[in-house]
């Protein structure tokens, strides 16, 4: 029985690691990094517009103080989707080339 238990828990275990590496390989596509840069961009012109002056430093802080109140975060998604959909578009019109 015990023999049993353990053979399953080693194949859960290897089933585990394989669904890591997977993921892993799919946050490597370019597709998922394309998001994850342009969700990037978002968070700047956000932030730049609702805390000009502010610097990573001070994001650091903000972080760690709303996790002190114990925030939800649930409700946080929810304000920070809404103020990035507000802050984070870019400008509309042509952009100039550097070079």
């Amino acid at each position: 029985m015990e023999k049993q238990q353990a053979e399953i828990m080693e194949r859960q275990r290897a089933a585990l690691a394989k669904i890591e590496e997977e993921k892993k390989r799919l946050m490597q596509s370019p597709s998922s990094r394309k998001k994850n840069l342009e969700q990037e961009k978002r968070f700047a012109r956000a932030a730049s517009t609702l805390a000009p002056d502010w610097d990573f430093r001070h994001y650091i802080a903000a972080i760690e103080k709303v996790l002190a109140d114990s925030a939800d975060a649930a409700d946080l998604s929810v304000r920070g989707e809404a103020l990035l959909a507000e802050h984070g578009k870019g400008k509309r019109g042509r952009r100039p080339k550097n070079g």
